[in-house]
């Protein structure tokens, strides 16, 4: 961690890494390069030289970054909250579960607990063991975000036929028409279909209170999905006989004729936007399990998809949005000297930014894997 602490051109924004960018406390220090706008987000006051069109490519990449760096905070976040749950389903310690988002030394301090306490569990089942299966979590993209930012960035689109837009993935949302797909019922609703989490009821005709493979006839604490040739009062994906609304894309959204670099922008901008439906975890003991490893299986089962969630749905959008940012970010240093003094003041700030939201995401993703690896490495 020490050279991503220390660096100040991250390795996310290697476009930036002139001269005049690499030193950044120098920067801050001299006359008008501090930049209020990358602490508290308000970039509507925010005025440059050069004109209109510096003015706007710069505001909309400084706007991108600081979107970009608060989304890996409440990633970190959400880590923490996810490991904690399956610390204290393990009883330990409340103190040892306790931190907050630090460029995702929080989540490594959290969620490493916690793998040491479920590798101590397993090594001490003596004969018994845990065989894990999960699945890959789904992410969707929300279009109504990406096309309202489109718009505010100069490159609005018009409407159309979203399905056509969404590339490597499936075009979702509400259909109050007829579904023609697979209709997907929140968590906790009255299940009659394949159950992504916990089955309470019957599981393939049979009695359930576990996770559960097949067909749930009761309630599910996952997404419940059905096979839909009618209405749907969940999530339609596969085809609507109407408007759908609330539309989401499972891919990446890239509408025909729209500016590469407000596409950029806005992938970064909405990836707080996408939401992803937890996978399906199924956990397997062979031998004898102690009350320990009873209560070990609970808390994976609910604690792990989160987790997994969060490590390949979000880690994955956060990854690719950030690739974005270093295509863009190649042209800002000549860009930010026709801004003046501030502007290159505001992108030596972004570039600081990005430092920490580079950590975290390395960090968080890091940490999600060692709970999955301490569960395979105890088996």
């Amino acid at each position: 961690m020490g050279f991503w602490k220390k660096a100040c051109t991250p390795l996310l924004l290697v476009g930036l890494a002139s001269p005049a960018l690499v030193n950044c406390d120098m920067l801050g220090s001299l006359p008008g390069m501090d930049c209020p706008a990358m602490k508290d987000g308000n970039f509507a006051a925010l005025k440059f030289e050069g004109g209109a069109q510096v003015e706007g490519e710069l505001k909309g990449f400084l706007e991108s970054v600081y979107a970009f760096h608060k989304t890996t905070i409440d990633m970190e976040v959400g880590l923490i909250e996810s490991c904690a749950e399956l610390g204290k389903a393990l009883d330990m310690d409340e103190k040892t579960l306790e931190a907050k988002p630090a460029d995702g030394e929080g989540a490594k301090k959290v969620c490493g607990a916690v793998a040491d306490k479920v590798k101590a569990m397993i090594n001490a089942a003596g004969g018994a063991s845990l065989t894990v299966e999960i699945g890959e979590p789904t992410c969707s993209i929300d279009i109504d975000a990406m096309v309202a930012c489109l718009g505010e960035c100069g490159s609005p689109i018009d409407p159309g036929d979203f399905k056509a837009s969404c590339k490597g993935g499936e075009l979702s949302g509400k259909c109050s028409a007829e579904c023609d797909g697979t209709c997907s019922l929140e968590a906790g609703a009255k299940c009659a279909g394949e159950c992504g989490g916990t089955c309470k009821g019957k599981c393939d005709g049979k009695k359930s209170d576990a996770s559960c493979s097949g067909k749930c006839e009761g309630e599910c604490s996952g997404t419940c999905k059905v096979a839909a040739k009618g209405s749907c009062e969940g999530t339609c994906t596969g085809g609507c006989s109407a408007k759908i609304e609330a539309p989401k894309c499972t891919g990446t959204f890239e509408p025909p004729s729209v500016d590469a670099s407000c596409q950029l922008n806005c992938t970064a901008k909405t990836a707080a936007t996408a939401t992803c439906t937890p996978p399906k975890v199924k956990i397997k003991l062979e031998g004898e399990g102690s009350t320990d490893i009873t209560k070990l299986i609970a808390g994976l089962e609910t604690a792990l998809p989160k987790i997994v969630t969060i490590q390949i749905g979000t880690g994955k959008r956060l990854v690719e949005a950030g690739k974005g940012l270093v295509e863009k970010g190649k042209a800002l240093p000549q860009v930010a000297t026709k801004g003046g003094l501030k502007a290159v003041g505001c992108i030596a700030k972004a570039a600081s930014l990005s430092v920490s939201a580079s950590a975290s995401i390395s960090l968080n993703v890091e940490a999600s894997a060692n709970i999955g690896g301490s569960v395979s490495g105890g088996t």
